[in-house]
């Protein structure tokens, strides 16, 4: 909080309009010393259209936009797109133009741009690029010792990308690298950017001669510390052109995927057919982009992927290494439909792992197996979904246990009418309902907010009705929020104003995006292919988070063993809400350190031997906590995701978490993160890991120690080899 003085709400008065009020009466408390800000648009545009519940995501996207457009931060951000078209079209936007106007039959003709002023390994890297490909720079760089980029660019490897020397592998040394959610840093040796299988091969035969371990990356959208190390080797699959940029542009660039001008690591070839008209073998490789592959199948009408993550901004490779998910009770992890996966081994040699057995260590193994350059997945026939999303009463969307673990500030008028309970039983048989039979199921919840959002639908083979969704000037409107909510957060106001003011503003902007747009108690029917329904969001990546997600198996019920208990799905969401408001009675500030959203999946269990859905034979219930990293202290973090690992571990039964997001600063019942995965976790699901591995190795002409020598990391030493 800034040095404005002013008087916190209580516990019992933190809900949307209430907070909303304060804003709307007491920002103009700080326009004295933050006097960037357009205080009226902020007002007039954002806060009381939601107040009189006239919503318009148009209005409130565009109000952002000129709250904060004579920031700093705002033109640093604008100026750091490369297309000007791009430009000129979100000026023209926050001036007054619709969407749809705004799109028109142009497009989105975005090439690149740069990020805000954020440090990281790709941005430097572009910069080198730039080197490479003037001579006479890059002579001047190399031989003048004080060149800024002296050491990126001298003394680099000749690796070549074919058979012939026609073409040397993109490489730098020495440049530092950070994750997506800036939580890894380090400074590999080389970064090679391959763009052919006979390339990587060429890079592990230089590891093995000079003795570095390889590890690779896509998106960097990961958390944990699964990354290269300091002085060893780094692979991206990713063209720098794309993966340099945040916001990335990637999922609004008009036209679909050209598969005759893809590069070797980003084809996408058809097979047979495994179940005749239903389901069909199709090889990818690991740097197609889950955008590609989305234009793609959107494009043929005939196969897709069963289940997905919701972002496109990130590669099949990087998907399909930390075994990552979707949502659905019928649906495994994305690993789960692997059937073939094609690795460049620590010999440097392109192998095949197909075995029915192997391929449970192979489609999930984290990078130890070696360089994954193709994986071939078992997709489904096309459908459509048939989406039917709510913004529905917190209390009646995800029911309590019992009525009184709804907080004070939550509760609505029903709360204390004759019919509570009846309202509340009625609400559970249809939760119930969507987890049990629903095709695709997830719930969202902003921080402070009397209503969520849910997201739940079935598929149908009938295409009649059928619509693009989102559409042009859905995805601009949905860039356009994701853009504007990463610049709020580098705003001096933004961190000055109180914390709980600050998740009202994002989970305005937030709730404004998200379907039905134009009214809370709106019905929308979209019916439209499956991977543009599993892909709802686009843009996604545009704003950091710290994400916080754990796996926790559905029990039994005791009435029906064969049936899952969605009891614990109800309490596991319940608890974190009721952590919001506990920790805003104690202190001097209420604001929880959740500045975004508890997020929550329902889905099945899996096959592969690492999955944290391993065993979870009734379902799974994927729940996550999400915060602002530049708004909330690490401590902040640290402190209430802890309460919320305490928690979700309470109720028996193996909880695991995602490998992929932030794990490994927490305790586990007591136990210090690694020894917990290690030893309690997957007790006994390493060795059986290691145990397939080895096998695979003998089958391949490599051993355990070779692997752990080659394509290890210091995590996986621990976790997987010691």
């Amino acid at each position: 909080m800034g040095s404005v003085s002013q008087t916190s709400l209580p516990s019992a008065l933190l809900e949307r309009n209430h907070i909303l009020k304060e804003i709307l009466d007491r920002v103009d408390d700080y326009a004295d010393t933050y006097n960037l800000v357009d205080y009226s648009s902020l007002k007039q545009e954002v806060l009381k259209p939601v107040l009189a519940e006239t919503f318009n995501p148009e209005t409130q996207i565009r109000g952002f936009l000129k709250t904060f457009r004579h920031t700093l931060a705002y033109k640093a951000a604008l100026a750091n797109i490369d297309s000007q078209q791009l430009k000129d079209q979100i000026d023209a936007f926050a001036a007054g133009k619709s969407a749809k106007e705004v799109v028109g039959t142009k497009g989105f003709d975005v090439s690149s741009h740069r990020s805000p002023p954020v440090h990281h390994h790709f941005s430097l890297l572009a910069e080198l690029r730039k080197l490479l490909l003037g001579v006479l720079e890059l002579k001047e760089a190399v031989e003048d010792v004080l060149h800024p980029q002296h050491k990126h660019v001298k003394d680099l490897p000749v690796v070549f990308e074919g058979t012939s020397d026609d073409h040397v592998v993109e490489c730098y040394s020495e440049v530092p690298f950070a994750n997506w959610g800036m939580t890894v840093q380090n400074e590999p040796r080389f970064t090679f950017l391959p763009t052919t299988v006979r390339g990587v091969q060429n890079i592990v035969h230089f590891a093995i001669k000079h003795n570095y371990r390889v590890r690779c990356a896509g998106y960097r959208h990961s958390w944990s510390s699964i990354f290269s190390q300091d002085n060893e080797i780094f692979i991206s699959f990713v063209n720098l052109h794309t993966v340099t940029t945040l916001p990335d542009p990637m999922s609004i660039v008009p036209g679909e995927y050209d598969p005759a001008k893809a590069p070797e690591l980003k084809t996408i070839e058809l097979k047979e057919e495994t179940v005749p008209g239903k389901k069909r073998l199709c090889r990818l490789g690991a740097a197609v982009t889950n955008e590609d592959f989305r234009r793609w199948s959107v494009a043929g009408k005939a196969w897709t992927f069963p289940a997905d993550v919701i972002l496109v901004e990130v590669t099949i490779g990087g998907v399909n290494g930390p075994i990552c998910h979707g949502a659905g009770i019928s649906h495994k992890t994305l690993s789960d439909y692997v059937r073939r996966i094609e690795y460049v081994d620590c010999n440097g040699k392109l192998q095949i792992v197909d075995d029915a057995k192997q391929i449970k260590a192979a489609a999930g193994a984290f990078g130890l197996l070696g360089i994954v350059t193709h994986i071939t997945f078992e997709l489904d026939a096309m459908t459509y979904a048939v989406m039917k999303p709510l913004k529905e009463d917190v209390g009646l969307g995800v029911p309590p246990l019992k009525k009184s673990d709804i907080p004070v500030a939550l509760r609505s008028d029903w709360y204390d009418a004759p019919d509570a309970a009846q309202r509340i039983a009625t609400a559970t048989a249809e939760f119930e309902k969507r987890a049990a039979n629903d095709y695709y199921s997830e719930w969202f919840w902003f921080t402070y907010q009397l209503r969520i959002w849910t997201n739940t639908f079935n598929c149908t083979n009938d295409a009649t009705g059928a619509v693009n969704y989102p559409d042009d000037a859905n995805v601009l409107l949905q860039w356009v929020q994701g853009w504007i909510g990463g610049v709020i957060t580098a705003v001096p106001l933004f961190n000055a104003i109180p914390g709980y003011w600050q998740a009202q503003l994002i989970a305005s902007l937030g709730m404004a995006a998200l379907p039905p747009t134009f009214g809370e108690n709106k019905n929308p029917t979209m019916k439209t292919l499956l991977p543009d329904a599993l892909h709802f969001r686009r843009g996604v990546q545009n704003m950091r988070v710290r994400d916080l997600e754990l796996q926790i198996p559905l029990p039994p019920r005791k009435d029906d063993p064969s049936k899952p208990d969605f009891s614990i799905v109800q309490r596991a969401w319940w608890d974190v809400i009721n952590l919001v408001y506990q920790d805003a009675d104690t202190g001097s500030d209420p604001s929880s350190a959740m500045r975004i959203a508890l997020e929550m999946r329902i889905m099945g269990g899996s096959d592969m031997l690492m999955a944290p859905q391993k065993g979870n034979d009734l379902g799974t219930v994927s729940i996550e906590v999400l915060t602002l990293p530049d708004a909330v202290s690490d401590d902040e973090w640290q402190g209430f995701a802890q309460k919320v690992v305490d928690l979700w571990m309470s109720y028996g039964g193996n909880v695991r978490p995602h490998w992929a997001k932030e794990w490994e600063q927490f305790t586990f019942k007591g136990v210090e993160a690694r020894k917990y995965m290690k030893t309690i976790a997957y007790k006994d699901q390493i060795p059986e890991f290691r145990d397939t591995l080895g096998e695979i190795g003998r089958q391949h002409g490599w051993t355990l120690d070779q692997l752990k020598s080659r394509y290890s990391n210091e995590l996986w030493d621990k976790i997987v080899f010691e």
